[in-house]
């Protein structure tokens, strides 16, 4: 791992390891805590673990002047490993839905493919939609946290509730080897329970901080979750594949930071 002080990185590679097969394990300093909060969503890419979904529900407290109408909105996300994603708005004034399962893609309303069109984006032929993977080996997935650098860690409480607070980046190293932005994460992290609570990610191309009122993992969701709901039928879209990135950017700079 370039640019990782080797105590720290062996401190973090058995903390996170002993996280994976030892739950109740305490968290005794600030790369242990990491290590607990980032095992759950880690996991969802370990090829023998037994739970591949996630569903989060955010609200958006803050973010890009395109998102200032879903301010304080609830949103939920709906992920489950290799190939499907749900992302949608539940304000039911402003219902916005962008889902993939697998290869096919829609999208609510129909408007949301029109401006992609508009804007510039024309479908073409023969793209497939990479499955959602970490460029990692599962005996590397434990290592995820000492990709990361702590920049500031500290105990807080929030609405009375015992918080750590975490800010954190990737290490110098790895951000130039992945050719990746200069971003920021800072995170409020329950310490009964190491859950995320407050979740603000800050680059030099946008700013936004969001509250997670609730995550919980599954082994797999229905099969319906993937599919219009008999009130969205008639004006969900199909998104040709080769628009995927496109619409899925468009729905993020709405309804996400």
């Amino acid at each position: 791992m370039p640019n990782i002080a080797f105590p720290r990185f062996l401190t973090v590679i058995f903390a996170a390891g002993l996280s994976f097969v030892t739950p109740s394990l305490k968290a005794q300093n600030k790369y242990d805590v990491l290590a607990r909060v980032l095992q759950p969503y880690g996991a969802l890419f370990y090829s023998k673990a037994t739970t591949k979904a996630m569903q989060a529900d955010l609200v958006l407290r803050d973010g890009p002047p395109a998102a200032m109408e879903l301010l304080d909105q609830p949103l939920r996300v709906f992920l489950q490993i290799p190939d499907k994603l749900r992302i949608e708005t539940l304000d039911p004034q402003h219902r916005l839905v962008f889902c993939r399962d697998g290869q096919k893609v829609w999208v609510y309303p129909q408007g949301i493919l029109a401006g992609l069109v508009a804007s510039g984006g024309q479908p073409g032929g023969g793209r497939k939609i990479p499955d959602f993977r970490l460029p990692l080996k599962d005996q590397q997935i434990i290592w995820i946290p000492a990709l990361f650098e702590i920049l500031r860690f500290g105990s807080a409480s929030d609405s009375g509730t015992p918080t750590w607070t975490i800010d954190f980046r990737l290490s110098p190293g790895v951000a130039q080897s992945m050719k990746c932005g200069d971003w920021t994460v800072s995170a409020t992290v329950t310490q009964s329970d190491f859950r995320l609570r407050r979740l603000r990610i800050a680059s030099s191309r946008w700013t936004g901080t969001f509250d997670i009122i609730a995550c919980r993992f599954e082994k797999v969701f229905p099969p319906q979750t993937w599919e219009p709901e008999p009130g969205l039928v008639n004006e969900a879209t199909t998104v040709p594949p080769e628009l995927y990135d496109s619409a899925l950017a468009s729905i993020a700079a709405i309804a996400l930071p």
